[in-house]
């Protein structure tokens, strides 16, 4: 591992053990952007001694990370009085601003610029380790999978004692859900989708070893024993979206296989899918009959979700907004004026539950244009990786969509990009396409894994 890589995996461990807590959990988030100064700071001091190892970052790459940050830095401009009254849903702004004689003042497009700024602030964390995955050589890419791995497994092993001490024991974070599985999180989706993730990276790290001295029998072993765990852990989440995600998972890596030249036909691929299927299946008739587990079989019992009311109150408050959005991370703001009084309860809604629909009022019509650009970007990645790959979908690039997927899926029915260790993992992800198949610095046929 060179020393960039060894700075990468250093903050990628702090991101994806102190960044789990979101919002509500400002210390830690604080402590992983300092993580990440400290990172910063190390990176270029040793890339200005070995500056022969250095390669040109991807354009698309500066593309998306310039629009994630140029988003909340443009809505905390200041503006004049007779601009920000005029955008729609500030009336109450203004009326209040006016009665203590501050109606003249400049203000910004967003209705809680501290809320705005925060959101900067854990954005930058997010385009470095994006940026910097793309400079990483193929043995760093390998020490990446390492730490995933690893940090995963020691998350499942505090799951255990979670499981195991009661609803209140081994938890990190005072706001977290009590009674499942959620390792270095303060959310169970959360905990789902970095399981997820661990277990593509396991893939990835297991191919990498066969495709340099062979897939033995123990390697294989040790693969399906560790994806047996985070199956296992998975299930303890009581995640819906991400135990149904596993299916997903499981494709992608079966593509991976085939990419690699390990011999998973179509009728085994089949095969696999569907002993995966069983197992989720048998597990969920188990876990039914089964006094001490059977909330997670009865998770899947939509009937009482509350998910439904949240958007069509969201979509009340994106018409409040549009076409200004009310500003990046405002959304508590912004969305309780437009809550139903019939739905109210003694919960606080802090998200969406759509990371779509959530974006899509903090940001207004600038939504759909940043996911338009981010999709072109991320194609152009894909491109610039499959040719520079030979012409094929190597088990890198297919890491990066199946987590991309994951992700993208996921925020359906969630906001998994609002957890700085899932964002970190997500950037990761997207930086290493920029990386793939660029090696000119690196040894051809032996090197050393991480």
């Amino acid at each position: 591992m060179t020393r960039k890589g060894a700075v990468f995996c250093a903050f990628l461990v702090v991101a994806m053990v102190l960044g789990g807590g979101g919002s509500p959990s400002a210390l830690p988030e604080v402590l992983v952007q300092l993580g990440f100064a400290a990172a910063f700071v190390l990176w270029f001091a040793w890339a200005t001694v070995d500056q022969a190892g250095m390669r040109a970052v991807p354009r698309a790459l500066y593309a998306l990370a310039g629009v994630a940050i140029a988003l909340p830095l443009i809505q905390l401009l200041p503006m004049p009085p007779a601009l920000w009254q005029a955008l729609p849903g500030r009336e109450a702004q203004a009326g209040a601003l006016a009665a203590i004689g501050e109606g003249g003042s400049w203000r910004s497009l967003s209705i809680a610029p501290h809320a705005t700024f925060a959101s900067l602030l854990a954005i930058l964390p997010v385009a470095g380790a994006m940026l910097a995955a793309s400079q990483l050589e193929r043995r760093d890419r390998t020490a990446v999978a390492v730490a995933i791995v690893l940090v995963s497994l020691a998350g499942a092993g505090l799951g255990v004692l979670q499981m195991a001490g009661g609803p209140e024991e081994f938890r990190l974070y005072e706001k977290a859900h009590r009674g499942w599985l959620v390792a270095f999180h303060a959310n169970r989706n959360a905990a789902a989708d970095g399981l997820l993730i661990a277990s593509l990276a396991m893939a990835v790290w297991t191919l990498g070893r066969a495709l340099r001295h062979g897939l033995s029998a123990t390697g294989l072993g040790i693969f399906a024993i560790v994806q047996a765990v985070f199956l296992i852990a998975l299930i303890m989440t009581g995640s819906r979206a991400g135990i149904a995600l596993c299916l997903v998972v499981v494709a992608i890596q079966l593509a991976m296989f085939r990419s690699a030249g390990i011999g998973v036909g179509r009728r085994r691929s089949i095969a696999w899918l569907a002993g995966v299927f069983a197992i989720l299946a048998a597990s969920f008739a188990w876990l039914s009959s089964a006094s001490r587990l059977s909330q997670v079989a009865e998770r899947f019992d939509a009937t009482s979700d509350f998910r439904t009311e949240l958007w069509t109150d969201t979509l009340t408050a994106i018409g409040v907004f549009f076409p200004a959005g009310s500003g990046i991370g405002t959304f508590a703001e912004a969305f309780l004026p437009s809550e139903r009084l019939e739905v109210l309860d003694d919960l606080f809604p802090n998200r969406a539950h759509n990371d779509y629909l959530e974006f899509f009022l903090e940001a207004g019509i600038l939504a759909p244009a940043a996911l338009l650009i981010g999709l072109f970007c991320l194609i152009s990645l894909v491109r610039s990786a499959y040719r520079a790959s030979g012409g094929v979908f190597s088990p890198q690039i297919l890491f990066s969509l199946g987590v991309l997927l994951v992700i993208a899926l996921h925020s359906i029915v969630d906001y998994p990009l609002r957890n700085m260790a899932i964002a970190v993992l997500t950037g990761t992800a997207v930086g290493l396409l920029g990386s793939v198949g660029r090696s000119r610095f690196e040894p051809e046929k032996t090197e050393e894994s991480g």
